[in-house]
């Protein structure tokens, strides 16, 4: 893959307001120019949320979130579209509660020019999600995201290739 970086690392935040049973996504601009072929190389990505509630009677809290390429809907890691996501499920029973968590991926690059996570080559990129409890109702959470990375300008054969994976994604 032929690319040259630059710039100096960035770092890209933003959050999303989930309502309890709406999924919802964001889509976040890029500072890339297209007529340069820039691209974006993540290297690192971090997610995090607002605190889920444990529910005060048996029941279910979970809240999912990804960043992707192009995708509006919350993506797994194994889709090629999902640059990270992250998982928070409660479940309560009459007798206790159970919290389980993932995020991926969860180590950091070191940011060098052949180390990075994922490659954006389209000028946006979504943060997608989902907040649902087993009552219903909950107050909103939040979910956050920041992605660090540099602007590449890549060659004409790759920058079509990438492009044209993103969009047939």
């Amino acid at each position: 893959m032929a690319f040259k970086r630059t710039s100096e690392p960035l770092n890209l935040g933003a959050s999303i307001d989930l309502v309890d049973g709406t999924p919802a996504s964001l889509t976040v601009s890029l500072p890339l120019s297209s007529l340069d072929r820039e691209i974006f190389v993540v290297t690192d990505i971090q997610m995090d949320t607002e605190a889920l509630g444990v529910p005060a009677a048996a029941g279910t809290v979970n809240l999912l979130g990804s960043v992707n390429k192009t995708s509006t809907n919350v993506e797994g890691i194994d889709s090629p579209n999902c640059v990270g996501n992250i998982r928070r499920d409660i479940e309560s029973t009459a007798f206790s509660s159970v919290f389980q968590e993932s995020f991926y991926p969860n180590e950091s690059s070191t940011g060098m020019s052949t180390d990075y996570i994922s490659i954006i080559a389209t000028p946006n990129f979504i943060l997608a999600g989902s907040f649902a409890t087993s009552a219903g109702g909950a107050a909103n959470r939040k979910l956050y995201a920041r992605i660090t990375g540099y602007r590449a300008k890549a060659d004409a054969d790759t920058y079509a290739a990438l492009v044209t994976e993103e969009i047939n994604q």
